[in-house]
């Protein structure tokens, strides 16, 4: 008789378990500050887009699969690019980079299955040629001087983000660039020496 007793208890649970499994299979959640996007067939449909935070239908897979996308700011550090500038000085820069997924859909098309590793690739090389493009227009003391009012680094930090952002737009890789910074300037070792003497 007990085991009477136990059988609709465990009829119960089962059903439960088979009810949140059907639900873990059918339904997805998108977090506050992700955002997901849904392929259908391995295809990407722009209404498939998931902003807004909650729980959305799907079906299971391979029919559709949800791709989950962080859209706060990841922050990325480039590496020393030795730059000459017009005044035949040369000088590293090491830069650092505030970015977010602007756009998931482009940002999805744009990078395979929207890899961060990727677009952190692709944005390195933006960087380093906007740095390259920047340095062309500036002398050593906008960068480094014992005047502290012929230094312009905002400005150049300014500029080497204007040349960064105009370039993402373009290619239309649905990221936005929330800030670039200047985290170090380094001198080769055989000029440290005359520009401390000079300054």
């Amino acid at each position: 008789s007990s085991y009477m007793k136990r059988s609709p208890l465990t009829i119960t649970i089962a059903f439960l378990l088979i009810v949140i499994f059907g639900l873990m299979l059918f339904v997805f959640q998108v977090r506050q500050s992700e955002v997901a996007v849904v392929t259908r067939f391995e295809k990407l449909d722009q209404s498939r887009v998931k902003t807004e935070p909650g729980p959305y239908l799907q079906w299971p897979w391979p029919i559709e699969k949800v791709y989950k996308l962080d859209q706060r700011v990841h922050s990325l550090e480039d590496s020393l690019e030795p730059l000459t500038l017009p005044d035949q000085n040369q000088i590293s820069v090491l830069t650092y980079v505030g970015w977010r997924i602007d756009d998931p859909y482009q940002f999805f098309v744009a990078f395979r299955d929207g890899s961060v590793l990727e677009a952190e690739k692709t944005l390195k090389d933006i960087v380093r040629s906007a740095k390259l493009a920047v340095a062309g227009k500036h002398n050593f003391s906008d960068f480094l001087s014992a005047d502290a009012t012929q230094m312009k680094l905002p400005q150049i930090e300014q500029e080497i983000l204007n040349v960064t952002s105009n370039q993402v737009s373009t290619l239309k890789y649905g990221i936005e660039i929330r800030f670039i910074q200047i985290k170090s300037i380094e001198l080769p070792a055989s000029d440290t020496q005359s520009v401390v003497n000079g300054m």
